[in-house]
């Protein structure tokens, strides 16, 4: 008999029946998902009216200092971190920490 994880020949990179459960998706079939990932710099606690007195030259003061790291998260869960770069004239973020997936 032919063990469905290991047997590729007949699978299309959807599901496979892993030996010890139940069926099991493929990394082939999400890799092309697209997904949204968020920089996550820092917060601040305002009233609502410091909020409503925010002009076009207002300058919000995060609780972050500027050598603390950037934490990039998917879904409200953080999947790295890394610093604040210079990308032309936009920002970019250099990883220096991926953080381990949950099993």
């Amino acid at each position: 008999m032919n063990d469905p994880v290991t047997d590729q020949s007949k699978s299309k990179g959807t599901v496979t029946e892993p030996a010890e459960g139940g069926p099991r998706v493929s990394t082939r079939l999400i890799k092309n998902v697209p997904v949204q990932l968020e920089a996550f710099v820092g917060n601040v606690r305002m009233t609502v009216a410091e909020l409503t007195a925010l002009g076009a030259d207002s300058v919000v003061t995060l609780d972050t200092p500027l050598n603390q790291s950037v934490e990039l998260r998917l879904n409200q869960l953080p999947v790295a971190r890394g610093e604040l770069v210079a990308v032309g004239d936009k920002f970019g973020v250099r990883i220096s920490e991926i953080v381990q997936w949950p099993e």
